[in-house]
């Protein structure tokens, strides 16, 4: 039982409860079905994201990226659609955009051993450059119906993005606990080169991985534009790092090994409602970040102790 209660998920769950709870009493506003929707909505694509995100750090390595494939895949997307061509194949040429970032970034570190944080932080930059200069300051808008309704469409009273999230979550869930792919991301972030010494064909699994990423923004990519009609350059800002931030609340470690997408989507939820309350409350946006920030830090830290108190730390 004191196993059960101390597991990062458990906490958080309770943390969350707690949350809702005193913030419901000082803005009964905060827990109606309506505002909860609203939450949900605006947190669906970047649980999504959140999935293999919350695989590839288990996997020993992190993604700087995706802000600029959400916003390339769009535009190439959008750019297609207004060219005139069928929906699938313009979503088609966003995907290729961005899997063809995901692989270079996988096969960069891996291969060529290169830095995952530069690899990536530049791989963002470029990706981020070709959406602005496709666009040239006139985005790509005003698209069919059926294009639109990717990301529009409400099943059972819920927007589809709500249920992007709930597939996505099932889905990694599933791979994470119960494949042997999610066994061997779970080996290959625990020790590398132990794992490589058992067979686990760890570059692969890393580059996989890093596909998986860029296959969740692109399709994020593709909502936006849906829910937007229009694929605009900018369409996110900070997306990576709240999903980044939300996965390490949710007990993903950056050395890898760690984590569960249960945890990650708590931590996640966490951050959304901190945001959500905040905004209610007439708290400015700017002190908003100041709160987000120091409890990332305070999850960092909850970690570094933890460990610390390891046998043999």
């Amino acid at each position: 039982m004191q196993d059960f209660l101390s597991r990062r998920e458990v906490i958080l769950l309770i943390f969350n409860v707690l949350f809702i709870f005193i913030v419901s009493r000082i803005s009964p506003i905060f827990a109606t079905p309506l505002n909860f929707q609203v939450l949900m909505t605006g947190m669906a694509m970047e649980a999504v994201i959140l999935v293999p995100m919350v695989m590839l750090l288990v996997g020993g390595k992190f993604d700087l990226s995706v802000d600029g494939v959400v916003c390339m895949s769009g535009v190439i997307t959008g750019t297609l659609l207004m060219a005139g061509q069928p929906m699938l194949v313009a979503i088609g040429g966003g995907l290729a955009s961005g899997l063809a970032i995901g692989l270079f970034n996988g096969v960069a570190v891996t291969k060529f051993r290169m830095n995952p944080l530069m690899t990536t932080l530049g791989t963002w930059w470029v990706a981020q450059g070709i959406a602005y200069g496709m666009t040239q300051g006139l985005s790509p808008h005003r698209f069919s119906k059926e294009f639109i309704s990717i990301g529009m469409v409400n099943i059972f009273d819920l927007t589809i993005p709500i249920w992007y999230m709930v597939v996505a979550v099932i889905v990694g869930i599933f791979v994470l606990s119960k494949t042997r792919f999610g066994y061997h991301i779970y080996a290959t972030g625990g020790d590398r080169e132990a794992a490589r010494l058992h067979g686990v064909k760890v570059d692969k699994v890393t580059i996989i991985c890093y596909l998986l990423v860029a296959t969740a923004a692109v399709f994020t990519g593709v909502v936006y534009g849906a829910r937007l009609n229009s694929t605009v350059p900018n369409a996110v800002n900070g997306l990576n790092l709240r999903v980044i931030a939300g996965a390490v609340i949710g007990g993903c470690s950056l050395d890898g090994g760690e984590g569960t997408v249960i945890g990650g989507i708590l931590g996640l939820f966490f951050m959304t409602m901190l945001g959500n309350a905040s905004i209610i409350m007439g708290i400015s946006p700017y002190w908003q970040q100041v709160v987000l920030g120091a409890v990332v830090l305070a999850a960092v830290a909850f970690d570094a102790i933890s460990k610390s108190r390891l046998p043999g730390r």
